[in-house]
């Protein structure tokens, strides 16, 4: 791991390479549901969007899906390797997108959507990055974001600047974005069993992996109740505030 400002990158991509592309495959094995689960959540929402920003892109997993349907999409990641792995995939599928390093490469452009998925508890300044996302979209501009609810008063991964309370989050997006749509997703004790295993066999992530591959069922999206507590929130947020509110 290493710093570049004031954010964290990290060496997984030069470890696992394009790592996110085998998760949100169908794969018994290598696939992960909460990858796949979380990637078409997100798809879903940028469905309506002719332009997508996803910053922290990672390996581009998350922007295939878009660009398949002909949006066009770009990407940013600070990663280097994670931004060559992208553009390799991308190019190896007949792919359109563009990958940059850094945000100062889309500067003066307009998006119709920008996707921040699992970054903003990476961020030592959270507000910075949305007054930035705000600067990126066209009007009325969507943000979608999805990010782990805090759970407890410590964070488990060390790589999490900070993590959110659900109406924490809100809050903060609220004073940039008039509309504000939050949702819970994934049960986290769901997750709790999909982890256990033995090396790279865990066999209910195994057995999701196959009812999702036989069924088209993802039983990640279908076994959560009121009384769950769960692991994700998601936001999708429109009219961005060209001033922010206090």
């Amino acid at each position: 791991m290493s710093t570049r400002g004031s954010e964290l990158t990290f060496a997984k991509y030069r470890e696992r390479q394009a790592y996110h592309w085998r998760e949100a495959s169908l794969h018994p094995i290598h696939g992960w549901p909460y990858t796949r689960s979380r990637m078409a959540w997100v798809a879903r929402q940028c469905a309506t969007s002719r332009s997508i920003l996803e910053i922290g892109c990672g390996d581009g997993a998350l922007l295939a899906r878009m660009a398949r349907e002909g949006t066009t999409v770009v990407g940013v990641d600070l990663e280097e390797t994670a931004v060559e792995l992208a553009t390799r995939m991308f190019a190896q599928r007949g792919l359109r997108g563009e990958f940059f390093t850094d945000l100062k490469a889309v500067e003066g452009r307009r998006f119709d959507t920008v996707v921040l998925a699992e970054v903003i508890e990476h961020l030592h300044d959270a507000e910075a990055m949305l007054a930035r996302v705000v600067g990126l979209l066209s009007a009325p501009g969507r943000l979608v974001l999805t990010t782990p609810i805090r759970l407890l008063e410590r964070s488990l991964d060390v790589h999490h600047v900070h993590e959110f309370w659900p109406d924490e989050l809100r809050a903060l997006v609220g004073r940039y974005f008039e509309s504000v749509e939050t949702v819970r997703m994934h049960p986290a004790w769901l997750i709790d069993l999909m982890c256990l295993g033995i090396g790279r066999i865990r066999p209910v992530a195994v057995l999701a992996n196959l009812v999702r591959l036989c069924t088209g069922v993802e039983l990640l999206d279908r076994l959560g109740s009121p009384l769950s507590i769960y692991w994700t929130q998601g936001i999708v947020a429109a009219n961005a505030r060209r001033e922010r509110r206090a």
